[in-house]
């Protein structure tokens, strides 16, 4: 899960609709709403970056602190892992 890339099949809705995305598992047909956290990490996940990369980018558009958004992303990540959503 260096990289975290979404797994073929994982549909995402056009946009952000009321700070949520929509991802839709093809394969299982289950719906997931990611909230608007869980979806900045999503849209980040797209295998050129690592979980730092993606922390550092939130960190700097959202002016919080560095360790707070890491503990996060990572987090939210093993969370996608967990729910079958990424590679690997």
């Amino acid at each position: 899960m260096t990289r975290p890339i979404p797994k073929q099949g994982i549909l995402q809705s056009e946009e952000v609709i009321g700070e949520e995305l929509f991802l839709y598992d093809d394969r299982t047909g289950a719906v997931h709403t990611l909230n608007g956290g869980a979806a900045m990490v999503w849209l980040l996940c797209d295998g050129d970056r690592d979980v730092e990369e993606i922390s550092h980018e939130i960190s700097s558009a959202s002016n919080l602190p560095l360790e707070q958004v890491r503990l996060q992303v990572f987090e939210t990540v093993a969370q996608f892992d967990a729910l079958g959503l990424l590679e690997g």
